[in-house]
């Protein structure tokens, strides 16, 4: 494999998607080489350094991808969709030489349907942008991840990603009507955009959480929501996680869920914060709120201010600017496994509400015997969607695999309690490895759907372990 791109073949993407469309400098084929995977989170997975791309194209529709993928057939090459780059599990980073296929320019609002309480977007629409279009019609998208300023509808779907108001409006995929979506043949798949059917297996489901593996998502057809009539935010605190997370069972028990539940607290005890946020119709909104907050003040909870709480709604999206100075800050920082390095790790752990207290617990002594610092337990929205905030000191290779092997056992551990390894990032390179204990023999099964849809494997190879 040659790392420059044939003449000819880059002829035929200039026909394709126009010449200011088709990049080959370096700078911007190394710029679309990654994405939000942070290099020492790739090291503890053992991941080499991205790939250069050969090229990037920037199609501005449906159309122009079925062009773009037409003129990469017989050519061999791996084809990586790029959304906002925001992924945080390497699902967009190249590991070969490929096109990048850049959807930044199918960013357009197609329409928006009130009465239907619908929209139809390109895949490369930013989510702040959506709600922008949708302000006017007093409707809202019911995804809000941390990233909405820069993450896409696209990339989104295919983590099938889950936001800040997932206790209320699910995660993203449960947003999804319908797709367009170009297969590695440039044969064109439009599902009809309806949310109840009884006519077979629903087929848009099979794309989301794909990562870009199975097809290029194109356009999407999304449910949303009325504004709503009142929002109401409360900060607690609690004399430690054990207490908080009573707390939440209990309104779990009751079938009481917030729009939002972002809780988090030391595991050696100490206060443990909680946010909670109720969006909906303004009785609705108190009466939800009144109970939820009796229950926690109930289970040791107190007050900590509507100011506390406002700070903590307003501060919950990253700018921009920030990521790219972390990105840019990487370049200094001690590369894992040589003095001074640290490596910061996030597990999001899907697990029975019974099981949750027995896997922290195990998960943060397994840490422990590898030198590891369980920093923070938390959870998100509701009691089995788990999270373990973990820092380790890596001045050696040695410590660094310690930090590694500590790691699966922990991932191995929630699916032996029953759980699942990842419930809101996606797979990508990072989880891959631990795929086939994942889905057991199901991963037969979506290796067979592989080899029909793309039998030469060159969508956005490497990755969900594929």
């Amino acid at each position: 494999m040659t790392d420059a791109l044939d003449p000819s073949l880059e002829a035929a993407l200039v026909a394709a998607a126009g010449r200011a469309n088709v990049l080959v400098e370096e700078s911007a084929r190394r710029g679309a080489a990654r994405d939000g995977l942070r290099v020492a989170r790739a090291a503890l997975g053992d991941l080499q350094g991205p790939v250069v791309p050969l090229a990037v194209v920037r199609p501005d529709d449906t159309a122009g991808v079925v062009r773009v993928v037409r003129a990469l057939h017989g050519a061999g090459l791996p084809l990586v969709t790029l959304g906002g780059g925001t992924g945080l599990m390497g699902g967009a980073r190249v590991v070969r030489p490929a096109i990048v296929l850049d959807l930044g320019r199918m960013s357009r609002v197609l329409a928006v349907n009130a009465a239907d309480r619908v929209a139809r977007v390109q895949a490369g629409t930013v989510f702040a942008a959506l709600n922008s279009a949708l302000a006017p019609q007093a409707l809202f998208c019911g995804h809000d991840p941390w990233t909405v300023p820069i993450a896409t509808v696209g990339g989104a779907i295919s983590t099938n990603g889950l936001g800040y108001l997932a206790g209320r409006y699910g995660s993203i995929g449960d947003q999804v009507l319908g797709l367009t979506v170009v297969l590695p043949n440039g044969a064109v798949v439009e599902t009809r955009a309806t949310e109840r059917t009884s006519t077979g297996p629903h087929l848009r489901r099979l794309w989301v959480g794909a990562e870009g593996t199975l097809g290029v998502i194109t356009e999407v057809t999304l449910r949303v929501f009325p504004l709503p009539e009142r929002r109401m935010l409360h900060a607690l605190s609690f004399p430690h996680f054990r207490a908080g997370f009573a707390a939440v069972c209990a309104l779990a028990a009751l079938g009481l869920r917030p729009t939002t539940v972002d809780f988090g607290g030391p595991p050696r005890g100490g206060p443990a914060l909680m946010y909670l946020a109720f969006d909906g119709l303004a009785e609705e909104v108190e009466a939800l709120s009144t109970r939820a907050l009796a229950i926690c003040l109930e289970h040791g909870g107190s007050t900590r201010g509507e100011a506390v709480a406002q700070e903590f709604w307003e501060d919950r999206h990253v700018e921009p600017s920030r990521l790219q100075s972390w990105r840019r800050g990487e370049a200094e920082e001690p590369e894992p496994g040589t003095p001074g390095s640290v490596v910061v790790e996030y597990l999001h752990i899907y697990l029975p509400q019974s099981r949750v207290l027995e896997f922290l617990t195990r998960a943060t002594a397994e840490f422990a015997r590898a030198g590891a610092d369980v920093s923070e337990w938390g959870l998100w929205h509701q009691p089995e969607l788990i999270s373990l905030v973990v820092r380790r000191t890596t001045d050696t290779r040695t410590e660094l695999q310690a930090l590694r092997e500590a790691h699966d056992a922990a991932l191995r551990l929630a699916q032996d309690l029953g759980g699942s390894m990842e419930y809101v990032h996606g797979v990508g390179l990072r989880l891959a490895h631990l795929i086939a204990r994942e889905h057991g023999t199901g991963l037969s099964v979506l290796r067979a759907i592989k080899a029909v849809l793309d039998p030469e494997g060159l969508l956005n190879p490497g990755k969900l372990g594929f």
